[in-house]
């Protein structure tokens, strides 16, 4: 390969990369202008309010796993057909069996994580119920 055409390919991600920082400033300044006015309006109801006491949160990155309620009817269905209570491990695991998830354990605690969420929100709508403590763990089955 020439010298000429690795230069050209550097410049054109030069380009891009740059394209891409200019995009990220102006994101930026957008952001800075939102939060003066948030700060602007938190002050005509409280003259008095420290808004720079209030702690940075950061956004939540939603997982790409599932689709919009694909895991609860997937734990709904491992419950289902499950002869005895289970694990919300046994749970998870059975989920990931069925979307065949990767073995990567960072992925493994994500869906472990979304499957708890699941459960609890599930038990508050009475659908799904913790049966007992086995030691620590709790069993759970269908409401």
């Amino acid at each position: 390969m020439s010298d000429t055409q690795v230069l050209g390919g550097l410049v054109a991600k030069r380009g891009e990369l740059a394209g891409h920082v200019e995009q990220c400033r102006r994101e930026l300044q957008r952001l800075a202008e939102e939060l003066t006015h948030l700060d602007a309006t938190t002050r005509l109801f409280d003259p008095d309010y420290d808004v720079g006491a209030v702690q940075s949160k950061g956004p939540r990155h939603r997982q790409q796993w599932f689709a919009s309620g694909e895991c609860q009817r997937l734990v709904l269905e491992a419950l289902r057909d499950a002869l005895e209570p289970l694990s919300a491990r046994a749970v998870m695991q059975l989920v990931a069996a069925r979307k065949a998830l990767p073995e990567d354990p960072e992925v493994r605690a994500g869906v472990q994580k979304t499957v708890q969420a699941v459960l609890r929100r599930l038990a508050a709508k009475g659908a799904a119920r913790v049966v007992a403590l086995d030691g620590q763990t709790q069993v759970w089955t269908r409401g």
